[in-house]
């Protein structure tokens, strides 16, 4: 049995189908033979045979090529030398075979780099199940602030061996703020509902959602912050005023027809010498403000023609739920395709980049090209700029719902929880779960329990030894109530969900920096919690509060963390708050107040037939921890208590 991921205590995850009046347990199924891990190896063994039969294919294109070009070159020579048209003509075929391996092998390039990019799709679905976290590719640290957030820093939503890092993959930045949003923030009971059902459509669309990962792979990496400055770009006025546009069409055609009309002798030289000066002067002085406005546009997405082949993929999705119906109309205004807008903006930018060559100095001055652009640029502002936010949105939207049908794909038998659509009276508020288990943790060393939270007025008491399970026991619980109010799976069999917030008090760190003590810290933690709870006469609509507490105020002595303890659990029961906390102290609850409202629970551990060391079975009983093994191991090793001698 594994222990438990980023546990406080070195506990496992909750321990089995062992709810607080029972002890059976319930193992989750292994992935191992059928199933997910099933699929992805063999998606993973044919995607590895399609790639050597690519690399084959590019070897023998790219000989080939080479091959027809040197034929055609040499067919050229021969023909010119010895005058004959056969061989000339023999040349040309040569030179349209060599166009067309040329375009083959491009195509089979493409091809290769998206059977690679899907290959590692599929390793890295492995990796996720096995829970390989050094195999999977880095998702960073999260947002600024974890540390403070009410429980996103104790609950290891972000980083390494993260929740983050067991969805689906998220390429682009609006994937990646709106599914960080949806873990970060509760979300409405209807909002989940409707994510729920496209979640489990998406689930089912294993080659949508692997096409769409791979276009996403594709994209160009994008900062937040570019993005923020294109979509300022979209929403700017016109760049070009109506004299301005009328300019860069008139004076390029008037400066051509003085052109004619002086190799026609109608004109003298100097009128369009004279146009060409104009037009120099114009594109002079309007170069550095027009450029701008190219860099602003063409720096703030890279690789833009791969975010049109991304929206393409979504806009012929044919949904069927309506949230996800919703955001692929989004993607199809109006009869507008947002993938055909792209490209045509794509278009433009590349004419725009032209201000990178030698020939543009040309160009700007005869036919003010950097004018006609710039107008090109305009009308596509004016038509579409306004429609951009709403497309990146949605296919933020799309991303995050992807990743968590990935989840969902991945686990087959993990649940949706029930998410209330109202507020439920007190006494029916309560978490409820079945097979409740740590999702970081490996599905085969994962133990389930039952648990129940609730209602107001009352706390679930856990206590049992360092390693037995109680840290990882909390964090189940916070993690099935994150993944649930983002309308995801969760690793229990059922879950009962009320809409709540969340607020945990687990890995609490002094700051040398700020000069608070460990202590303090844990002060001002509690102070928090307890700030977060609504009391008990708060407006019924107000959500109530879900608290985690992990061990209350260690940084103390055992007499005053007791005392502190028995305050803390007299306010939540007096506040609107269902919650958990965990303690070594034996004794915590016997205080007339907190004994009657509390519900005990604990873990047991046992030592070994050979002495030489704790086993945990993580199962979740009823009652107080009674064992005292810790005494007991020491005595094995000889730690006895001494004699006078």
């Amino acid at each position: 049995m594994e222990r438990g991921a980023s546990d406080g205590d070195g506990g496992a995850p909750g321990g089995a189908d062992a709810g607080v009046g029972t002890a059976v347990a319930s193992s989750a199924p292994s992935l191992g033979g059928s199933g997910p891990a099933e699929a992805y190896r063999r998606r993973a063994a044919e995607l590895e045979a399609e790639e050597e039969r690519l690399a084959d294919r590019l070897t023998r294109l790219g000989t080939s090529r080479v091959l027809a070009f040197l034929v055609a070159l040499a067919l050229f020579v021969l023909g010119d030398v010895l005058g004959t048209p056969v061989l000339t003509a023999g040349a040309l075929a040569a030179l349209m075979g060599f166009v067309v391996l040329v375009r083959h092998h491009r195509r089979a390039r493409t091809r290769l780099a998206r059977d690679r990019i899907a290959l590692d799709l599929a390793r890295q679905g492995l990796a996720r199940l096995d829970r390989r976290w050094d195999d999977l590719p880095p998702t960073g640290p999260g947002p600024a602030g974890i540390g403070t957030h009410r429980y996103a820093g104790d609950l290891d939503l972000f980083g390494r061996a993260s929740l983050f890092a067991l969805l689906g993959p998220v390429e682009t930045p609006m994937g990646r703020e709106r599914l960080t949003g949806w873990l970060l923030e509760p979300s409405p009971p209807e909002e989940i509902r409707a994510r729920q059902e496209a979640v489990r459509e998406l689930a089912a669309a294993g080659e949508q959602r692997e096409a769409a990962a791979v276009d996403g792979a594709r994209v160009e990496p994008v900062s937040a912050e570019k993005l923020e400055r294109f979509l300022a770009w979209c929403a700017e006025g016109d760049a070009l005023g109506r004299g301005a546009r009328i300019a860069a069409r008139v004076l390029p055609l008037a400066t051509l027809l003085l052109a004619v009309g002086d190799v026609l002798d109608l004109v003298p030289t100097a009128g369009w010498v004279l146009g060409i000066m104009v037009q120099g002067v114009v594109a002079y002085r309007m170069a550095r403000r027009l450029h701008g406005g190219f860099g602003r546009a063409s720096s703030g997405v890279p690789g833009i023609r791969q975010y049109a082949s991304l929206f393409a993929r979504w806009e012929h999705w044919g949904a069927e739920t309506e949230l996800l119906r919703q955001e692929v109309a989004l993607l199809n205004r109006d009869g507008r395709s947002a993938s055909d807008a792209l490209s045509r903006l794509a278009r433009l930018l590349h004419l725009a980049d032209l201000r990178l060559s030698m020939v543009h100095p040309v160009l700007a001055v005869a036919v003010l090209w950097d004018l006609n652009v710039t107008a090109g640029l305009d009308d596509w502002r004016r038509r579409r700029g306004a429609d951009v936010a709403g497309w990146m949105e949605a296919l933020g939207h799309l991303e995050a719902l992807s990743a968590l049908a990935t989840l969902a794909a991945d686990h087959p038998d993990w649940a949706f929880p029930d998410a209330m659509a109202t507020m439920p009276s007190a006494g029916d508020l309560r978490f409820v779960a079945r097979g409740l288990g740590h999702p970081l943790i490996p599905p085969e060393r994962c133990v389930r329990n039952d648990v129940e939270l609730g209602p107001p007025g009352t706390v679930l008491l856990i206590t049992g030894s360092n390693m037995s399970g109680k840290s990882t026991l909390l964090r189940s619980i916070g993690l099935a109530v994150v993944l649930a109010r983002a309308g995801g799976p969760v690793c229990a069999t059922e879950l009962h969900l009320p809409p709540v917030r969340l607020f945990t008090s687990m890995r609490v760190q002094d700051s040398v920096e700020a000069g608070v003590s460990f202590f303090m810290a844990e002060l001002l933690r509690l102070k928090a919690l307890l700030d977060a709870a609504p009391t008990a006469d708060a407006p019924a609509s107000d959500p109530p509060l879900l608290y985690l507490v992990d061990e209350v105020l260690q940084g103390t002595n055992s007499e005053e963390r007791q005392v502190a303890g028995r305050r803390l659990i007299r306010h939540l029961l007096r506040r609107r708050a269902i919650g958990a906390v965990t303690t070594h102290d034996l004794d915590l609850h016997r205080d007339p107040r907190v004994e009657s409202n509390a519900v005990l629970v604990h873990f047991r551990e046992s030592v070994d037939d050979e002495g030489h060391g704790l086993t945990f079975d993580y199962r979740l009983r009823p009652g107080l921890a009674t064992t005292r093994n810790a005494l007991l191991l020491a005595e094995r090793i000889g730690l006895t208590e001494p004699t006078d001698a």
